[in-house]
C-alpha cells in the first residue's frame, strides 16, 4: 500500500513541475527577442522585436531591402532582387518557439542580406 502512495506523490510532483515549466514557457517575454540584420556578412543593425518600424537597407549600389518589424513579427517587405524569394518567405513570429529552435531566418541571396530572429537581448 505504501508504494501506491509513493507513486501518487511522485506523479503529483512531476505533474506540478510540468505545469510550472509550461506556464513559464508560455509567459516568457517576447521583448527579449532580437532581430539581427547582416549585410555582406557583417552586422548591419540589431534591434529588439518590440522596436516596431521599417528598417531600410540601402547599400548604395542599387541593392535595397526593407525589413518591417511589427506586432505580427519580422518580414522582408521589399527587395530590389529579381526573384523576390525573401519577400515571399513570410513573417517570422517571435512567439514561435519552433522557429527560434530551428534558427529560422530570411535570406536575400542576390543582395546578400540576412534577417535573423534570436532569443536574447540586443548587444550594446
Amino acid at each position: 500500500m505504501s508504494w501506491k502512495r509513493d507513486l501518487l506523490i511522485i506523479g503529483a510532483v512531476v505533474l506540478l513541475a510540468a505545469a510550472i515549466w509550461a506556464a513559464l514557457k508560455l509567459t516568457a517575454p517576447t521583448n527579449r527577442r532580437t532581430v539581427t540584420i547582416y549585410v555582406r556578412d557583417e552586422v548591419y543593425t540589431q534591434v529588439s522585436v518590440s522596436d516596431y518600424g521599417i528598417i531600410v537597407i540601402d547599400q548604395g549600389d542599387g541593392h535595397v531591402n526593407n525589413v518591417v518589424i511589427d506586432e505580427s513579427g519580422v518580414r522582408m517587405e521589399y527587395s530590389t532582387c529579381k526573384n523576390q524569394v525573401c519577400v515571399h518567405v513570410g513573417t517570422l513570429d517571435p512567439n514561435d518557439e519552433d522557429a527560434l529552435l530551428l534558427n529560422m531566418s530570411i535570406v536575400c541571396l542576390p543582395n546578400r542580406v540576412v534577417v535573423e530572429l534570436s532569443d536574447g537581448e540586443v548587444d550594446k
